[in-house]
């Protein structure tokens, strides 16, 4: 399993409004995947790889990379704010081995595109339905084609819950403040897609 993640704080927020370590972190990722098939030691490994947040840019820049991601299986997106990539058919895996989580409760995957921002503004893009993200297609969407994970709600904001700034958007890997997402993803890791919980697109 690769995994990646994003920087958190006020100090990377404009690394992390760009694509350019994205697209600098791409290749470097692709040669880590690269060589854990050359040193895996399993006949067929079943791996996958997860970007978490800023990661999901990161990781969805590898996957259009030519020939995709080394070895990746299945490909998961959590809070994510866009891949770079209009559709789930983009990232090389297949669409069916594309999967994405999104709690409700989670403001990153909701950041509007810039497209958004200088014409109708968040909540005329929210009013509109509009799927465009800050980097492309909302890949929870009907439009992106992967299969929705099921996240639930997730924790409260930081005001009600007190459980940091982003609990929702830090919880997918934790059982307890997101149980449905933990046990998707252990889930889809260990080769048992088939077996996940689901919910509509957006």
């Amino acid at each position: 399993m690769g995994t990646t993640q994003s920087r958190c704080g006020a100090a990377g927020f404009t690394d992390v409004a760009s694509t350019t370590d994205a697209n600098h972190g791409a290749p470097a990722y692709n040669s880590f995947m690269d060589g854990i098939q050359a040193t895996n030691e399993h006949e067929n490994p079943h791996v996958t790889a997860i970007g978490h947040s800023y990661g999901s840019l990161t990781v969805g820049t590898a996957a259009r990379q030519d020939g995709g991601i080394p070895g990746v299986d299945d490909i998961i997106l959590l809070g994510s704010p866009g891949t770079g990539a209009d559709n789930a058919s983009e990232l090389n895996v297949g669409k069916g081995h594309v999967f994405a989580a999104s709690a409700d409760n989670d403001p990153v995957s909701r950041l509007p595109s810039m497209k958004d921002l200088v014409g109708p503004g968040i909540l005329g893009a929210a009013v509109m339905g509009s799927n465009d993200l800050w980097f492309g297609t909302d890949p929870t969407s009907k439009e992106f084609g992967a299969t929705r994970m099921e996240s639930g709600d997730g924790p409260l904001p930081f005001w009600l819950s007190g459980q940091g700034p982003t609990p929702a958007h830090s919880g997918y890997f934790d059982e307890d403040r997101n149980p449905s997402a933990a046990d998707n993803i252990a889930r889809i890791v260990g080769g048992r897609s088939d077996s996940i919980t689901t919910e509509a697109p957006r």
